[in-house]
């Protein structure tokens, strides 16, 4: 019994920083107060996503790949990549990187 209150309260702790961790990337700001990603284009039409991106940020190079596909491991600090399914809906959360 000792054990299950012990996992439980742990795992209510895990759970919470799961969840602050969570919104926290999900609110991703710049220093200078500029939105680094787009969460709430998951699953969003590829053209309405890179159009919202654009919009909000007209200093970035938006670049689509297909889902599965290969690119290059390097850090573009002016680029965001949306993948995207079979359907044209973006599967991956947007970001800046």
């Amino acid at each position: 019994m000792k054990w299950n209150i012990t996992g439980t309260k742990n795992c209510s702790l895990a759970k919470e920083n799961v969840e602050t961790t969570k919104a926290t990337m999900e609110k991703e700001i710049n220093a200078d107060g500029k939105k680094r990603s787009w969460p709430e284009l998951k699953g969003e039409n590829v053209e309405t996503a890179k159009a919202t991106i654009l919009k909000e940020r007209p200093d970035l190079y938006v670049e689509v790949f297909p889902e599965g596909a290969i690119w290059t491991a390097d850090e573009g600090f002016s680029r965001v990549r949306l993948v995207v399914n079979e359907k044209g809906q973006v599967v991956n959360v947007p970001s800046i990187g």
